[in-house]
């Protein structure tokens, strides 16, 4: 990486650290783009050079994060390994999901990755009789089953491990679904599904 491409990295990274600082002081919506580069310690107009808004930034920063698990899960061999997978880095990346969960499904700042969620999770299955539960039916509900999970892991069940959390994930939500309507994909997920 040369030394321009280093300069980017960090300052996007000031930049989205700041953004998820802030979330923590004020609500997402009252946050400026001054508020953002005064924490971040940048020039107003270079937030301008790598990001339309600061709904962008929270955008960006959830789409790293699931390009982090789907190269993580990559070497899963088990349901239980992929939510695993899935829940180490949530527990990383807590601030950042905790925020764009907190935001309405429809706010700008989330709404892309909702709609891109369904099409990710629809490629790991093939539906087994589309007559009986259609295969979207199944798909809408995995991506909401875990994020009602998710957000009450983040809320109340803070006490659990990600290995608690991926036996959760994969004993309520995912062997349950799979054993009425859907077929686990053959091949492994594609890392540039996402972003």
């Amino acid at each position: 990486m040369n030394k321009l491409d280093r300069r980017v990295v960090r300052t996007r990274r000031l930049i989205s650290g700041a953004l998820l600082e802030l979330a923590r002081e004020k609500d997402f919506d009252r946050i400026t783009v001054r508020d953002l580069t005064q924490r971040a310690d940048v020039a107003y107009a270079t937030f301008f050079r790598h990001y339309k808004s600061k709904d962008q930034v929270l955008t960006e920063e959830v789409r790293a994060i699931v390009r982090e698990f789907l190269q993580d899960v990559g070497n899963a061999k088990t349901l239980h390994e992929e939510s695993l997978a899935f829940y180490t880095v949530l527990d990383r990346r807590r601030d950042a999901i905790a925020l764009s969960l907190s935001l309405p499904v429809d706010h700008p700042a989330v709404k892309p990755l909702w709609d891109e969620a369904p099409a990710i999770v629809a490629e790991i299955y093939s539906a087994r009789d589309e007559d009986t539960i259609p295969k979207a039916a199944s798909v809408n509900h995995i991506v909401n089953s875990v994020a009602a999970l998710l957000r009450w892991w983040l809320s109340e069940g803070n006490d659990y491990t990600p290995e608690q959390m991926a036996t959760m994930q994969s004993e309520l939500i995912v062997k349950v679904t799979e054993s009425v309507a859907l077929d686990h994909r053959s091949e492994r997920l594609r890392i540039d599904a996402f972003g």
